[in-house]
């Protein structure tokens, strides 16, 4: 793979990412596709041969890491991954990596290797399902067999284990309360993945599957469009990360599933009481991260659009500004283990970062505008630049000669 440029930004302000205020008339000091350097101008060093970034109109921050998709290793996963990257989310956590006759995990490893350019960086878990369950994955039932399942997913690459503790909207043969994986299955399941040093995410709704998968000690908890105040609580107390994809409830959301009726009643019931629990979440300062469910269905949204539109979310439910922009970028990239990385503007870690016209803290939801998306590295190296900066961008495909 070819080196990566140094760039200097001159910015005019930063958002690192780590909850800190934003730095006015600060620069960035990009090289060998690592941060180098984040403070004040005037203190910025400039080595030689630097590529200096005049910026005085735009907010640089942390790539968005988009901690819930349903991205495959299908063909069409490219330009999904591609239109994200123009939106400013530089991961995308994809839990179909064991999508029967579309593993995910290739893809994953073309992009990681420089072969897919502009391309949002994957991150790749496997799901192990019970017999007409949510999930569709690999099929396990009973505690042994559950193991073993788990064991199968994490030799093949996985990242980490999603499994399900309810049903779900999307299957007209189930509904949200549909039992899944009783407590000795889930204790298994989360006992065996926790045995290999990787994490499992619980897509769950409401009772009893919520307590079931807490009670396992499940890393992270996905949805709860049901969830009640006792087990919100439960979450905060043992430390679970939620990550609620507020936009699934969303009335814009519900509007498009004109020919799915079943799935839009039990949305319908759920808009209220799933922002309540977020709210009480973000409350008592819970660990809350950012997932999409996305790409979404093409009806209502943009591939890319639904991770920022769930930025907005979080504001709505009672975070700042700030706090939903550290929630989609450095507290995502601690729920899934992957911060020592990635998430946040830190001298040492890999220079993934989203430049936008404006500042997203005095209005989020310019965040939603992709048109004010300027410049998008990925690994120190500029994948995506617009309005005044699209010179920056190169569309040939490097290459060089490997050493004997």
């Amino acid at each position: 793979m070819a080196k990566a440029p140094t760039y200097l930004i001159h910015a005019a302000r930063v958002i690192d990412g780590t909850g800190k205020a934003p730095m006015e008339k600060a620069s960035v000091l990009i090289s060998e596709g690592k941060i180098v350097y984040v403070g004040p101008k005037e203190r910025a060093p400039a080595p030689e041969g630097v590529q200096i970034i005049d910026a005085p109109d735009l907010t640089v921050m942390p790539g968005l890491i988009d901690g819930h998709n349903g991205i495959s290793g299908s063909l069409g996963a490219v330009k999904k991954l591609r239109c994200y990257v123009q939106y400013g989310i530089t991961t995308a956590i994809s839990f179909h990596g064991n999508r029967q006759g579309n593993p995910t995990l290739p893809t994953r490893d073309m992009i990681e290797r420089g072969e897919l350019r502009g391309c949002a960086q994957l991150v790749v878990g496997h799901a192990v399902n019970c017999t007409h369950g949510h999930n569709k994955g690999r099929l396990a039932d009973g505690p042994w067999e559950v193991r073993k399942a788990v064991r199968e997913m994490l030799e093949q690459g996985a990242e980490f284990i999603k499994t399900a503790a309810s049903g779900g909207f999307w299957y007209e043969n189930e509904s949200m309360s549909s039992p899944n994986y009783t407590q000795e299955e889930m204790n298994a399941l989360v006992d065996e993945t926790h045995a290999w040093g990787k994490i499992v995410g619980v897509h769950v709704h409401t009772q009893p599957g919520l307590d079931r998968a807490i009670k396992a000690g499940a890393d992270i908890i996905y949805h709860g469009c049901q969830i009640d105040a006792a087990a919100v609580e439960k979450m905060v107390e043992k430390g679970i990360w939620y990550i609620p994809t507020l936009k699934v409830t969303h009335p814009r959301n519900i509007a498009a599933w004109v020919d799915r009726p079943w799935m839009r009643a039990e949305m319908e019931a759920c808009t209220d009481v799933h922002r309540e629990g977020v709210k009480l979440a973000v409350k008592l300062g819970g660990k809350v991260a950012m997932g999409s469910d996305g790409p979404g269905t093409r009806y209502t949204w943009l591939y890319g659009e639904n991770s920022v539109f769930e930025v907005a979310e979080l504001v709505n439910c009672g975070m700042t500004p700030l706090q939903a922009i550290c929630a989609s970028t450095l507290q995502t990239a601690k729920a899934y283990r992957i911060d020592h990385r990635v998430g946040s503007l830190e001298a040492g870690k890999q220079a993934d970062i989203l430049c936008v016209q404006g500042n997203p803290l005095e209005d989020i939801e310019q965040l939603q505008d992709q048109n004010r998306v300027s410049l998008v590295f990925l690994k120190g190296k500029v994948e995506y630049a617009g309005n005044a900066y699209r010179d920056y961008f190169s569309i040939r495909d490097e290459d060089e000669i490997k050493p004997l």
